[in-house]
């Protein structure tokens, strides 16, 4: 492809902080309506190349040249970002333009509908004109379709139509990272710069994200950990390392036959220099002994020395992290029986029944908030649940990876919390850790001042000391970078036990489960096959609505239905249990009043108060008085059970 369709170049680019390298000589080239990934460990630097390519930062040296005119669309990881406003609103301003056009085109209407029949023809003619070229405009630039354009974002990135309306104040950090997602998508810059967009968004947030990036005309940037997104999305990789880039032709699934193919023919490079040395070496040693080949050996031994070293190839792993198996337990591993759980007035399921097995490797999928962690405590014994049976099978020892890493102590250190934890003393403690890559005084920083994927790495190197053979992990690939979670996948695939694994990193669970279950709004949907196996059956139903579309409408409806009945039994006995302890606190109190009762009139009937009047008005006022409270007790006492009668189940 030519230079004059260069979207971007990069031409020895270098930057330091601190005195430290980041980006050293880099220099790369994106042509018109590319897309690519940008990958490397944590640390490599590829938020600040996208800060470089931005604006928002100048390198130390080198020069960034983009194409004449080119706009460019930046979403950072972290948003400093307080404006206030509904998100219709914010969506609207990144269509402003559109929405300037369209204000014009309303006054131009007016002051065209007041000038007919006053103004000359030619004032008229050129009011006319200046009204069609701006309609043309509007047209061109698809403004008729402006609001559905926002809606269609909006919904797409997992924002309800509700949330249009509510003041981006009260957005959580994901969902102000999502409105700035949306309005840049919305404003179709010719160059996006997208750093971890996936990370806010569930499964069917990130496949709409890949369907409209794949069909946008663009050029693109993508920073993400989730391989399977960059694979879809991606025509070519930048593979950033030790300052450096190289580029790759081809997604995210080319760039690993390739860089395993550099990887064999620089080992198999390093093998043919090591034995060419050996030989040289061995050769220059026997001459050495012959008086007459010693020229002969001085002159191999000066080749020798004009040879460049070659090291050997060392693969770029992260750690290795390992998970302590403690031997096969029973054939049944976990069963649920019409098990429910709610918080508050929410339900997340109800009637939930299903089975493991031994051998089982399971992806619990599923949209935002439908409960997929929540069933992993359940399984761990963190909560309980509100109704339904929870059993596991003898033998089975549950280990659990929770996604908020709670387990954690924020003030500990990292060796205490591996202390602590273990039956390791210092020196094997700090062992573990190094294995982890926390090395020298890494050790002794506290918990509270990890980045995420330290943390993530402290929560394995803490798994990794408990024996198990169910695994419970939540969202593991989270902060992590490519190649840990390379390692990690390496790892659970050589698990010999049970796994149950929830993840939106759908490139990490294609090779690793055998089992799928989808829980949502309509209840629990088992698949019993592989991830690829999974998709294609959501792919197939989606574009087959015909009956099966009815019979899954119908069995959707019963599902809601049942989730309805849940939340009606589950209010009745809240306001039963509600109702009892009032009743338990009144009978407690009226027998406390029917004793004060008993003892005044006992008091009453004595003799030695017959001659103290006054203290008789007392005794007997106060005897009223009880009387009052007992009777108002004993009314209420009979409403309570008169309401407790009528709470009938349905």
């Amino acid at each position: 492809m030519s230079p004059d369709m260069s979207q971007l170049s990069l031409d020895r680019v270098s930057v330091s902080f601190g005195g430290q390298p980041v980006l050293t000589n880099l220099s790369l080239q994106l042509q018109r309506g590319e897309k690519a990934g940008l990958i490397g460990p944590n640390g490599s630097g590829k938020t600040t190349l996208l800060r470089i390519i931005s604006g928002e930062l100048e390198p130390d040296s080198g020069t960034v040249s983009l194409a004449r005119g080119t706009t460019v669309g930046y979403l950072p990881q972290e948003l400093n970002w307080h404006a206030g406003g509904t998100l219709r609103a914010y969506l609207e301003q990144a269509l402003r333009d559109l929405f300037w056009l369209k204000e014009e085109m309303t006054r131009l209407e007016h002051v065209i509908a007041a000038a007919a029949g006053k103004a000359e023809a030619e004032e008229l003619e050129a009011l006319l004109q200046k009204y069609g070229q701006a309609a043309a405009q509007f047209e061109t630039a698809e403004g008729y379709s402006a609001a559905s354009r926002i809606q269609s974002v909006a919904l797409g990135l997992g924002f309800k139509e509700s949330d249009l309306e509510r003041d981006l104040l009260k957005f959580s950090g994901g969902e102000k990272t999502r409105a700035r997602l949306a309005a840049l998508l919305l404003q179709q810059p010719e160059l996006l710069l997208l750093d971890e967009p996936t990370n806010f968004l569930d499964m069917e947030g990130v496949e709409w994200l890949e369907r409209y990036l794949r069909d946008s005309t663009g050029s693109l940037v993508v920073v993400s950990h989730d391989r399977y997104f960059i694979d879809k999305v991606a025509g070519r990789i930048f593979s950033l390392q030790e300052g450096s880039v190289k580029s790759y032709r081809g997604n995210y699934s080319a760039y690993l036959v390739q860089r395993e193919q550099e990887q064999e023919a620089a080992e198999r490079a390093y093998r043919k220099r090591q034995a060419l040395l050996e030989r040289e070496e061995r050769l220059i040693r026997e001459a050495k002994i012959d008086e007459r080949s010693k020229r002969q050996a001085r002159s191999r031994q000066k080749r020798l020395e004009k040879l460049e070293a070659v090291e050997r190839p060392v693969e770029n792993r992260s750690f290795t992290p390992g998970f302590d198996f403690s031997g096969r337990g029973s054939r049944r591993v976990i069963r649920f029986e019409g098990v429910s759980k709610a918080y508050g007035h929410r339900v997340l399921f109800s009637d939930l029944s299903f089975e493991i097995n031994w051998g089982d490797r399971v992806a619990l999928v599923g949209p935002n908030g439908a409960g997929k962690s929540t069933l992993l405590k359940l399984i761990a014994a963190v909560e309980k649940p509100d109704s339904g049976r929870i059993s596991l099978g003898p033998s089975v020892n549950v280990t659990y990876f929770s996604q908020e890493q709670e387990q954690l102590h924020p003030e500990r250190t990292l060796l205490d919390e591996i202390i602590s934890s273990s039956d390791l003393d210092i020196r094997q403690a700090r062992n573990h850790l190094g294995a982890y890559l926390f090395r020298g005084d890494a050790v002794f920083k506290k918990v509270k001042d990890l980045s995420g994927g330290e943390k993530c790495r402290l929560a394995l190197a803490r798994l990794a000391l408990s024996e198990g053979n169910c695994l419970l992990m939540d969202e593991p690939t989270s902060h992590l970078d490519l190649p840990a979670i390379e390692e990690l996948e390496k790892a659970l695939q050589n698990y010999p036990g049970t796994l149950i694994i929830v993840s939106h990193d759908r490139f990490f669970l294609q090779n690793l489960v055998n089992r799928v279950m989808e829980l949502s709004q309509s209840g629990l949907r088992i698949f019993n096959g592989s991830f690829q196996y999974y998709q294609e059956q959501r792919e197939n139903s989606g574009t087959s609505p015909g009956l099966s579309g009815k019979v899954e409408e119908a069995r959707d409806e019963l599902k809601q239905k049942r989730r309805e009945e849940y939340r009606r039994r589950l209010e009745r006995q809240r306001r039963e249990r509600r109702l009892q302890e009032e009743q338990a606190r009144l009978e407690d109190s009226i027998t406390a009043v029917e004793r004060n009762i008993a003892r005044l009139e006992k008091t009453l009937a004595s003799p030695e108060h017959y001659g103290d009047y006054s203290s008789l008005l007392e005794l007997n006022s106060r005897l009223e008085e009880e009387k009052e409270r007992l009777a108002a007790y004993l009314a209420r006492w009979e409403e309570i059970s008169l309401q407790l009668e009528q709470i009938a189940p349905e």
